[in-house]
């Protein structure tokens, strides 16, 4: 028990919660996760969203200046700087979403 609560503590989840989500992977349920994966997930989804609305006004305001027949200069270090972060969000996704599918698989 005591190993138990170990592991399940690891994980940031109750011994129940733990002994669950163990049972539901084995049998084949999606990927579970634990309240900081969530969390960690959430982050992710909104600094992906945050960059999905600054595209999205980024492509606004070079529509705007198409129609108005001005020529639209793009910024290139703003792109490789929004690159950068893109890349930056997938990598720590692929580490979380790994991360977890090893630990249920029984690799970590």
């Amino acid at each position: 028990m005591r190993q138990l609560a170990e592991v399940s503590h690891q994980r940031g989840m109750t011994r129940t919660g733990w002994i669950v989500a163990l049972v539901r992977s084995r049998l084949g349920s999606p990927v579970q996760h634990s309240p900081g994966e969530h969390e960690a997930l959430r982050a992710i989804v909104r600094e992906l969203n945050q960059i999905g609305g600054n595209i999205n006004q980024i492509a606004r305001a070079a529509n705007a200046s198409v129609l108005q027949g001005r020529a639209v200069e793009p910024d290139l270090s703003a792109i490789q700087e929004a690159q950068l972060v893109i890349e930056k969000e997938l990598a720590q996704l692929r580490n979380a979403l790994h991360g977890n599918a090893d630990y249920w698989d029984g690799r970590r």
